[in-house]
């Protein structure tokens, strides 16, 4: 399981930086073919893949933001295109370097997603110059160049099955983190539907969606309510509620098992539902989360949050009717005293403390 995290954290933080990781992919195929042909004695491919050596480490060294990232992919797909068209007029259109051009079609769409219809406009571009590079004459190229390209038409097979590899495996790293990203983006709407954004509890929504899915069993529901949060707010300020509200949560959070939801009802209220306990055991479960919380949250002034619960239990199908049992029992505790739980065994000592 733990590896299983790793490697899904590798790969999400791979997706943050792709466009990075695209840049060096090409400073390493460029390097490879200017040692190559270097080697080769193909001296003009060598020079051509030198300068894009060049360009693609300025790019690298210049690549901060997400903006300059993009500007950057775009001004890179503009150089691989002269490059491949370079490229296929020097190995007299043997070499298929035409595959570079092809495969960045499909790559700026992804790579600069802020450009928006601009991309559309890039690939038009890039589709009549990959046309243009099919269709171009380079003959003259052949007369000028005898040499050059004799020294390397007996590994025209090969590079051609490179770059078209290269090209293939660009597509399919454009495609995977796309589908990296999707899913990315949907794991934050699920995860945002069904939690506050400020506790990382979960949500009304979640909640409710969890009682329908219960069969007809008892249900034990509690409305936590933290005890004079407004005086909270106007003496300390709204940061430090908030604050209050986090270190509640992670309290609540702390407690977590298999037999209950926790989430924030609203405001300085959460609810936790438990579907495998019984009142008794509840009750014992959330005296044990309040006498937590009473010595976890501690104010500026070196005074104890304290909460206050009412606790009711029901069937699923009458969760309304007993969220509105825990409420009153949960009234009836802020009336008699706060820093309590209420449920049965206490209601009506204390509602007659009251009267």
């Amino acid at each position: 399981m733990n590896q299983s995290s790793n490697q899904n954290s590798l790969i999400q933080k791979m997706s943050l930086h792709k466009n990075a990781i695209f840049l060096f992919m090409c400073l390493g195929v460029h390097v490879a073919y200017m040692i190559v042909f270097f080697l080769m004695k193909a001296n003009f491919l060598s020079l051509l893949n030198l300068i894009s050596t060049l360009f693609f480490i300025v790019f690298i060294v210049i690549e901060k933001n997400k903006e300059q990232s993009e500007r950057i992919i775009v001004i890179s797909y503009f150089e691989i295109i002269l490059f491949s068209f370079n490229s296929e007029l020097l190995t007299v259109g043997n070499y298929g370097f035409i595959y570079f051009t092809l495969g960045m079609v499909s790559v700026v769409f992804y790579l600069a997603p802020s450009f928006g219809d601009k991309r559309f406009r890039f690939q038009i571009i890039g589709m009549i110059a990959a046309l243009g590079t099919f269709f171009s004459n380079a003959d003259f190229v052949e007369k000028m160049l005898p040499a050059s390209h004799r020294l390397t038409s007996e590994y025209a097979k090969l590079f051609y099955t490179i770059n078209l590899a290269i090209a293939l495996f660009t597509i399919v790293y454009t495609s995977f983190f796309y589908e990296v990203e999707l899913e990315m983006v949907k794991n934050t709407l699920d995860y945002n539907s069904n939690h506050d954004a400020l506790t990382g509890l979960y949500n009304r929504r979640f909640l409710y969606r969890s009682i329908n899915r219960e069969s007809n069993t008892f249900i034990t529901a509690v409305i936590l309510d933290i005890d004079n949060f407004k005086k909270i707010n106007d003496n300390f300020g709204h940061d430090k509620g908030d604050e209050v509200l986090q270190k509640i949560s992670e309290c609540i959070k702390s407690y977590n098992t298999s037999d209950h939801y926790a989430c924030r009802w609203g405001g300085e209220e959460f609810v936790i539902y438990y579907h495998c306990s019984d009142a008794e055991t509840a009750y014992k479960k959330v005296s044990s989360l309040c006498s937590k919380i009473s010595s976890s949250v501690i104010l500026p002034d070196n005074t104890a949050v304290t909460v206050t619960a009412g606790l009711s239990e029901g069937r699923p199908k009458d969760f309304d009717s007993v969220i509105k049992k825990a409420d009153d029992y949960l009234y009836i505790g802020k009336k008699s005293g706060k820093n309590r739980i209420v449920w049965y065994k206490n209601e009506q000592e204390l509602a007659s403390s009251i009267s």
